[in-house]
């Protein structure tokens, strides 16, 4: 069988399929020459400055570093290497013979970031079976009533159970944890595994209510209370949730003015409408949340000492996303499914894609990870998002960080790693030949093609 002799609606056919594998595939002749080649393996290379020259040649100038089709020339049958560069690559050459000569050689080769990625899901999952089914039946049992929160980590499986626990004793609750986390679903757990799950639950986002406001909207108010109130009052959201559970949000925002008036009503458990004579009693079981540290705050002055200790009973801190990153994955799943249901599309992340999800850093925790999962939903094009769509959804198109730059974090390896792989992406969408971003990176051919098979920029 020889390639190049082949008609060419054959070559056209060979190439097609070639191009369906995921895979870098080579093809080359039984000296060494370059016949056919996919996307996957060119990486910055063009097609025409790779075709019809030998393994030996692009060697010598520099354009790769070593060859397995080399190896397998010389050994005359199968090899399997390990390519340790800036990435590592697993890569298998198989000849094709015939009479005792070899014909053709095919070469597979695959980054083994992903087959890591794939190796630790498997190891992860069988240290779940082996160790944890205990413990995931009980969480199971307990999220059986609340099925927006993933639990992959260990972080958040311990969240859980301390929202288990707390549910039990029917006392007040502190969450506290960055903008995003999901602190009210943290709530929600509590209160739907606890004593009052028959009874009102009641969310309030104290730092979306107007100070004027806030102590008629939750202790309510009488008629004639001020100009255009009810002319039969109404009541607050202290007596709309009694018996059951006031989840107040952004607790840390309320002013010290307020602050001494909701330490009154936790104290004596009673609430005083605006424009009111006579206290009326409340059974609320309150669960409050903050995006700051109120410690700092009762420092500072600015949150009153005494309502802190009143709310602190039992304190649950919800670690950002960036701190869990064993529950991207599965939350990137679970939206995507999600959005597919409500748009009615079928779209697929890929290896690559979930790979660059879990190297970003998530300010906006899982309430950022969840519009950008629906964004990328609705405007890829393509059925598989690939790392692409990802990188250009939160980098831009000139891959700067743009209103994500002010919160670039990491050790000093993970930054100049984001800043390289932007410069990179930049220059091969400025420049179409490779010699010019060489040229504008100061850089080998070599180094630039590892660099770009390290980042995945293929």
């Amino acid at each position: 069988m020889n390639l190049k002799s082949m008609p060419e609606d054959a070559k056209q056919y060979v190439k097609a399929i070639i191009e369906c594998i995921d895979d870098g595939i080579w093809i080359t002749d039984g000296r060494g020459e370059v016949v056919e080649v996919n996307t996957q393996a060119l990486g910055c290379q063009k097609r025409e400055d790779i075709i019809g020259k030998t393994m030996e040649e692009l060697v010598e100038t520099g354009v790769y570093d070593s060859s397995t089709t080399l190896k397998v020339l010389e050994q005359k049958e199968k090899v399997t290497i390990f390519q340790h560069e800036e990435t590592e690559l697993l890569v298998t050459g198989i000849p094709y013979m015939e009479n005792g000569e070899i014909q053709m050689v095919v070469c597979c080769e695959r980054e083994l970031k992903e087959l890591d990625i794939m190796k630790q899901q498997l190891k992860a999952s069988e240290e779940k079976l082996n160790l944890y089914e205990s413990e995931l039946a009980y969480l199971r049992s307990v999220l059986a009533k609340e099925v927006d929160l993933v639990i992959e980590s260990k972080e958040m499986k311990e969240v859980v159970e301390l929202a288990a626990t707390a549910a039990k004793y029917d006392s007040r609750v502190l969450i506290e944890g960055e903008t995003g986390v999901g602190k009210e679903i943290i709530a929600r757990i509590i209160y739907r595994n606890g004593l009052r799950d028959k009874s009102p639950f009641i969310a309030v986002n104290c730092g979306a209510i107007p100070e004027t406001l806030l102590e008629s909207e939750l202790f309510g108010y009488e008629k004639g209370a001020f100009t255009g109130a009810d002319e039969k009052g109404r009541k607050g959201y202290f007596e709309l949730a009694n018996k059951g559970v006031l989840f107040l949000d952004e607790i840390g925002d309320i002013s010290l003015n307020f602050q001494a008036k909701l330490l009154r009503a936790l104290q004596e458990n009673e609430i005083m409408r605006v424009g009111g004579k006579k206290a009326i009693p409340v059974d609320v079981q309150v669960i409050a949340a903050s995006n700051s540290d109120l410690r700092e705050k009762v420092s500072t002055g600015e949150f009153r000492a005494d309502l802190f200790y009143r709310l602190n009973i039992f304190p649950i801190h919800v670690p950002p996303l960036r701190e869990r990153r064993r529950d991207i994955v599965p939350l990137v799943y679970q939206f995507a499914k999600t959005f597919n249901n409500k748009y009615g599309t079928n779209k697929e992340f890929s290896l690559s894609s979930l790979n660059v999800l879990q190297q970003y850093k998530w300010p906006g925790n899982v309430r950022e990870l969840e519009n950008l999962v629906e964004r990328l939903v609705l405007t890829a094009k393509e059925d598989v998002i690939t790392d692409e769509h990802v990188n250009l959804m939160l980098y831009g198109k000139d891959g700067t960080m743009g209103q994500n730059h002010d919160h670039e974090t990491g050790t000093l390896k993970e930054v100049v790693e984001r800043v390289e792989q932007q410069l990179i992406k930049r220059y091969m969408d400025e420049y179409s030949n490779p010699a010019d971003i060489e040229k504008a990176l100061d850089i080998s051919r070599a180094t630039l093609n590892r660099k770009i098979m390290k980042y995945g920029l293929r």
